[in-house]
């Protein structure tokens, strides 16, 4: 079976919090981003979420060493497919999300000393 991606991902090691934008009240957690494209993301998570689960997501993406800053990334995004990953000693899940929107935020840089 071929690639089926629409989409070139890139491995990405970085925290990820996640908002399950169906809950009120929202519950917020940490996951662990591990790769991302233009459509889609996939993360480690310790909490398990359902398919079709809407969700709302949020990390920061490194700029220029040299400069400190970094870009906040938020997206809009659907679980498409929740699978407990083995051989772990707690129970983490892997999931895939399909992204419908994707906002990237320009760092502030103050100039106050």
């Amino acid at each position: 079976m071929g690639e089926r991606r629409k989409a070139r991902r890139y491995e990405v090691y970085l925290p990820l919090q996640v908002c399950v934008s169906g809950l009120r009240p929202a519950e917020f957690h940490t996951a662990q981003l591990r790769d991302i494209s233009r459509t889609g993301i996939f993360f480690h998570s310790d909490v398990e979420l359902a398919q079709g689960e809407g969700l709302e997501l949020t990390f920061a993406l490194p700029t220029e060493k040299d400069c400190g800053a970094s870009v906040l990334v938020r997206a809009s995004a659907k679980a498409v497919r929740v699978s407990e990953l083995e051989g772990e000693i707690a129970p983490i899940y892997g999931v895939a999300a399909a992204i419908d929107r994707i906002d990237f935020v320009r760092p502030v840089v103050s100039s106050a000393a």
